[in-house]
C-alpha cells in the first residue's frame, strides 16, 4: 500500500506529478510531514506559502489516499475513477 499524494510544481506550467510514501515506513501523518512549508514572495512583492519536497518547491499538495501498489492512479480521470468505484 501507499499514501498517494498529487503536488502541482511552482511555476507558470502548473505541472503536476504524483508522489508516495511506502505505507509500511510513513503513516500518512509522517508522508504529510515530509512536505515542508516555506514563505516567499512573488515577482508583485505578494506573500505565499509553498511547500518543498526533495529539492522540489510546490504551490499545493494534495493527499489522494491509500492505494494498493498496483492500483495506484495515472491521472486525475483515473483517479476519480478510482475513488467513485470505491463509493459503490
Amino acid at each position: 500500500m501507499r499514501h498517494v499524494f498529487r503536488a502541482t510544481k511552482l511555476g507558470w506550467d502548473k505541472e503536476r506529478e504524483g508522489i508516495w510514501f511506502d505505507s509500511d515506513d510513513y503513516t500518512r501523518e509522517e508522508a504529510e510531514a515530509e512536505f515542508k512549508t516555506y514563505e516567499g514572495t512573488t515577482q508583485r512583492g505578494y506573500p505565499y506559502t509553498g511547500y518543498e519536497y526533495d529539492g522540489e518547491k510546490y504551490h499545493d499538495v494534495t493527499y489522494l489516499g491509500e492505494f494498493e501498489d498496483d492500483d495506484m492512479p495515472t491521472s486525475d480521470s483515473d483517479y476519480f475513477d478510482k475513488k467513485l468505484k470505491r463509493k459503490k
